[in-house]
């Protein structure tokens, strides 16, 4: 919310801070760059001093820029606590994905981050960007400190935030033993607070038929809410080093390809919304600017459906008619029904917005483009999890780095190359770009099997 929130106040802000619409959209994409690049720094901070941690110092720094940006004084002071934001907000992303693979045992973390799990994740993420612009356009409108009061609100909303966290989120890292045990192991878990005058519980797991088995110390609540878990054992270069290791397998680097075309289209409209809605022929408010994003929104929900339910059909008939034989490549597959929502959204919204032709038509092209940021990517990131179930965590630390810089460089663009060659050209090489990710599954789908061989 508050990354894309401030978007229906780009007018503001060149009035404000008397800056160009170029300047000020800085304030928005150098807070999505670092939303990639300060995973960077979290993971390693995560593993090295705990996730519970790292979130709350995310969380508190998070807060602390929101209150800079409300009370900042000049565009360059404004800029600043948009970084910082961005950099705080990175943690949410980056995070999440490795508490999965704490909780959950190797062979449930797949079912656990694939479907309804990343369904969740990525449409929770995606509706942020919708979400907070539609709130934002009354705020600007109707209060008296316009986008201050705003980032006001996400203040109230991260302190909220921050207390969750703080008493339900306790550490979740957990140093696995080395073996691979040759037999299923049955688990019996006793809790701390059954086992009356102990200094801590235990967690058991015995090995049927084996004399292979290990207990593990839980420790008592008190102390799983400690804030700091420091582990010496955890080499910081080599944390930031083992997920690039995945960039060696095309199925990651098309995920990322994808991912970043896929967020694009959406995120340059609603960069450019205000300037190109709010003169005429339009003369819409910052209220009917934020009402927009209702477009986005059903884009969302009806790619949740396609994304999701729809693509869970086609997997299961496949797997099906293959006598229950699995394969990853087989997700691929349910790209097609919605393979072309996306391109011809750009299609419509290059001569919508280039011709200034009805909101409707660009109300239609937005929620296209929006459907096809869920729809795609979530398809791609299961087929990731399901390719490599084992660093299924790292795989979507990665994707989140490197997909926001992919981003960046669109979107660092987005409103000079606008300006200078139209709404046509800009579209129209979304378009060619979302249609080349199509094509990209065609090897992967064929040649993958032989890949992983």
């Amino acid at each position: 919310m508050a990354g894309a929130g401030p978007s229906v106040a780009i007018g503001n802000f060149m009035q404000d801070f008397e800056k160009s619409q170029e300047q000020v959209t800085q304030l928005l994409t150098f807070n999505f760059l670092l939303l990639g690049i300060g995973n960077i720094f979290w993971v390693p901070v995560a593993l090295k001093f705990g996730k519970r941690t790292s979130l709350l110092l995310a969380m508190t720094l998070q807060m602390g820029a929101l209150i800079w940006c409300a009370l900042a004084k000049g565009f360059d002071s404004l800029l600043a606590a948009r970084i910082v934001l961005g950099f705080a907000a990175a943690a949410g992303e980056s995070i999440v994905p490795e508490i999965v693979a704490d909780l959950f045992f190797l062979s449930e973390r797949a079912t656990m981050m694939s479907i309804p799990a990343l369904l969740r994740y990525v449409i929770l993420i995606s509706c942020g960007t919708a979400v907070g612009p539609l709130v934002a356009g009354f705020m600007v409108q109707y209060t008296a400190q316009t986008w201050r009061s705003y980032f006001w609100l996400c203040v109230g909303l991260a302190a909220a935030n921050l207390v969750l966290l703080f008493f339900f989120c306790p550490e979740s890292n957990f140093r696995r033993p080395n073996y691979e045990p040759d037999t299923q192991m049955e688990v019996h878990a006793i809790d701390d607070e059954k086992l009356a005058g102990e200094s801590s519980s235990s967690f058991v797991e015995n090995v049927s038929g084996s004399s292979l088995g290990y207990t593990v110390h839980l420790l008592p609540l008190k102390e799983r809410l400690y804030l700091v878990r420091y582990d010496a054992s955890i080499s910081f270069w080599r944390t930031f080093v083992e997920p690039l290791r995945l960039l060696r397998y095309p199925s990651v680097l098309w995920t990322i390809y994808t991912y970043g075309c896929a967020l694009s289209p959406q995120i340059i409209l609603i960069f450019t919304m205000s300037t190109l809605l709010m003169p005429p022929p339009y003369e819409f408010s910052s209220t009917d600017v934020g009402l927009m994003e209702i477009a986005a929104i059903i884009g969302f929900l009806v790619a949740c459906f396609g994304g999701g339910y729809l693509s869970d059909i086609i997997t299961g008939y496949i797997i099906k008619k293959n006598q229950g034989v699995t394969r990853p490549e087989q997700r691929l597959v349910s790209l097609l029904p919605g393979m072309f929502v996306a391109p011809a959204g750009c299609i419509l919204l290059a001569f919508a917005c280039q011709e200034k032709l009805s909101w409707v038509a660009i109300a239609f092209g937005f929620a296209m483009v929006s459907f096809g940021e869920v729809y795609t990517p979530n398809i791609a990131l299961t087929y990731v999890v399901h390719r490599h179930q084992e660093h299924a965590a790292q795989s979507l630390v990665l994707i989140n780095i490197f997909k926001n810089i992919l981003a960046f460089l669109f979107l660092y663009e987005a409103v000079p190359w606008v300006i200078s060659q139209g709404f046509i050209q800009v579209y129209m090489i979304m378009f060619m770009l979302n249609m080349l990710t199509l094509v990209l599954a065609v090897p992967l789908y064929f040649y993958g099997p032989r890949e992983r061989e």
